[in-house]
């Protein structure tokens, strides 16, 4: 035989090993088809999984607009309380055109209505140094009757007046964890609560049966509805506010304690039942 013929592989091999060549070549090709398979699926369930994990944005709404105020009393005894503040007060608020159906709360019904949302340190049935101070809450028919409101009362000391805002998350959430912030001087918020804290916490809501959303009130958020509820008072600034989260369940019977298990882990400051 030739040295050519050595070398040719013959007119009898060639039928043979190109589908040899071919088959491998779809083995090949599925091989690599399959690892990128189990590769963008990996990649995919890993990037849902960490996706999550994260809060979700306060839900689409607009803003509520204020619909009353209270007018918190002084208490007797506190130095600068002039005598019979809360029938004073209340005579003068009647007075105010603007002002609709002005009632007088007492302080323990004000207690009572904390009791119902408060959610405190294991142990505690009240906060420590509660000093419940009577109220006066009245209804007005828009933010201009409010500012009347805001006049008639101008000059009376001892007196502290707010607007009442329906709470934006009413029917949207049933637990309120506040992570501590700068203006926070509760035993539990030494310090202003970190990312990676705030992370953990809502890692450990995604964890619990029943947890249907958790959403998370940023600063700027946060901001444009403390100005709804603080109009009267020091501008606040950004840093100032806290970062929130709002808990909604599928039994919101369990809001209570969840909440207080969040009590526990670093960063919060306090949580609350929404009603």
């Amino acid at each position: 035989m030739s040295d050519t013929d050595e070398l040719s592989f013959g007119d009898d091999r060639e039928p043979w090993l190109r589908p040899w060549i071919r088959a491998h070549q779809r083995t090949a090709a599925m091989i690599v088809a399959a690892v990128l398979l189990v590769a963008a699926l990996g990649g995919g369930g890993w990037y849902l999984h960490l996706r999550s994990l994260l809060p979700s944005p306060p839900p689409v709404g607009a803003l509520p607009v204020v619909d009353g105020f209270t007018v918190t009393l002084c208490t007797e005894g506190t130095q600068g309380c002039p005598q019979g503040t809360a029938e004073r007060v209340l005579a003068l608020v009647r007075r105010i055109p603007e002002a609709v159906a002005p009632t007088l709360v007492p302080a323990d019904e004000v207690e009572r209505r904390w009791a119902q949302t408060a959610i405190i340190t294991e142990g505690l049935t009240r906060p420590p140094d509660a000093n419940w101070i009577p109220m006066i809450e009245g209804g007005v028919r828009g933010p201009a009757d409010y500012d009347a409101v805001r006049r008639g009362l101008a000059e009376e000391k001892g007196v502290l007046l707010l607007p009442r805002v329906p709470d934006f998350w009413r029917g949207k959430a049933d637990l309120t964890v506040v992570m501590c912030g700068q203006w926070q001087e509760d035993a539990a918020c030494r310090t202003v609560a970190t990312e990676a804290q705030r992370d953990a916490v809502v890692a450990r809501l995604r964890e619990l049966d029943g947890v249907a959303e958790v959403f998370l009130q940023d600063k700027p958020f946060g901001l444009r509805l403390a100005r709804l509820y603080r109009s009267d008072a020091r501008p606040l600034t950004l840093a100032e506010i806290p970062e929130v989260l709002y808990v909604r369940f599928d039994d919101p019977a369990r809001a209570r304690a969840v909440g207080q298990e969040m009590l526990r882990m670093p960063g919060v400051g306090w949580s609350q039942l929404i009603k």
